[in-house]
């Protein structure tokens, strides 16, 4: 049994705390009273700020589901001229900018204009796609550093296909990237920096695959062109 000095100590220990939540009520009450304006107008502020964020998540659905259809109905009418193709494409993508579809319809048009030999038009077409946040980013930086090549900005390729490989997660698009950007050092006279991104290439590659042949092939030649000790094939 407690004795009757610890009693008392706990009961007024809880009579102070009481008096301390009720202290801190009252406080907070006379606050919130004088600031009532300032407390109404914060509560707007962020009743609005979340209604504008959900009525921008419903309108950007509704605009990729929108923008899905149109694309469909693109594609569907494309015909056989490349000019009118073109056009068609990069009237969607204005009108859907910003969309994974709007992305893909300049890949096109970039792919439409390479064809037709106007490496400035298609990097003009792809650059917003390349430089976007879409799904298919990637797709358009390799698309934009093709172009770059084609238009003889050869440095501005290699730097794009570098970007490609240091950024992606999918060791095929690395292999790729790095490949096309060591040919194109290659085409420079670069034989050391060719070496050095075919290396990087292999290193994605399975072993005993066609591709890590073809790589390993490269290799030799570059590191012969640079006066380097020639790597000896790979074992089958």
């Amino acid at each position: 049994m407690a004795s009757p000095s610890v009693a008392r100590r706990t009961s007024r220990t809880a009579v102070e705390t009481d008096d301390a939540v009720m202290m801190r009520a009252a406080e907070m009450a006379a606050w919130a009273q004088k600031n009532a304006k300032a407390v109404m107008i914060a509560a707007v502020v962020l009743v609005g700020a979340l209604a504008a964020v959900i009525y921008y998540r419903m309108y950007s659905a509704q605009r990729a589901e929108r923008a899905a259809t149109a694309f469909l109905n693109v594609q569907a009418s494309m015909g056989a001229d490349t000019a009118a193709a073109t056009r068609q494409l990069e009237a969607f993508a204005s009108n859907y900018n910003g969309t994974s579809e709007g992305a893909e319809a300049r890949i096109m048009a970039a792919q439409l204009w390479l064809a037709k030999g106007d490496a400035n038009k298609a990097v003009a077409a792809v650059r917003p796609a390349a430089d976007g946040g879409t799904p298919v980013q990637e797709q358009a930086k390799m698309v934009l550093a093709s172009a770059l090549a084609a238009g003889g900005k050869r440095a501005e390729a290699v730097d794009a296909y570098l970007s490609v490989a240091k950024g992606t997660k999918l060791a095929y698009l690395k292999q790729d990237a790095l490949g096309q950007a060591a040919a194109l050092r290659e085409q420079a006279g670069d034989w050391k920096g060719a070496v050095e991104l075919y290396q990087q290439a292999i290193a994605t590659t399975e072993e005993n695959t066609s591709d890590r042949a073809i790589l390993q092939l490269r290799l030799s030649e570059a590191q012969a062109h640079a006066g380097l000790p020639v790597s000896p094939p790979a074992p089958k």
